[in-house]
């Protein structure tokens, strides 16, 4: 199955975001054959507000326990993260 995370950032945290920028790029990096797309969510004035990211899993815990793995996420960054299954219905991935 599809999920997609999409994790919103406190004010403020887009500052902190280098500080975390290894840690997070390698999260991404070994988890890149159950995350075919994540990316930045940029707000009308160009700065970052969130993520996304569309991870498979055989249930919506894999997405929740990949999440929590995530180095923004244990350092209190998301103000708000929402995860739904999600079903391709135009298009695809791959």
């Amino acid at each position: 199955m599809l999920f997609m995370i999409a994790a919103f950032l406190r004010p403020g945290a887009e500052e902190q975001l280098i500080n975390y920028q290894a840690e997070f790029n390698e999260h991404i990096g070994p988890s890149g054959s159950n995350v075919p797309v994540a990316g930045a969510l940029k707000g009308a004035d160009g700065r970052r507000v969130g993520y996304l990211a569309f991870v498979e899993g055989d249930t919506v815990a894999d997405a929740h326990m990949w999440l929590r793995e995530s180095p923004l996420h244990k350092a209190g960054l998301y103000e708000r993260v929402d995860v739904f299954e999600y079903q391709v219905e135009v298009g695809r991935f791959g």
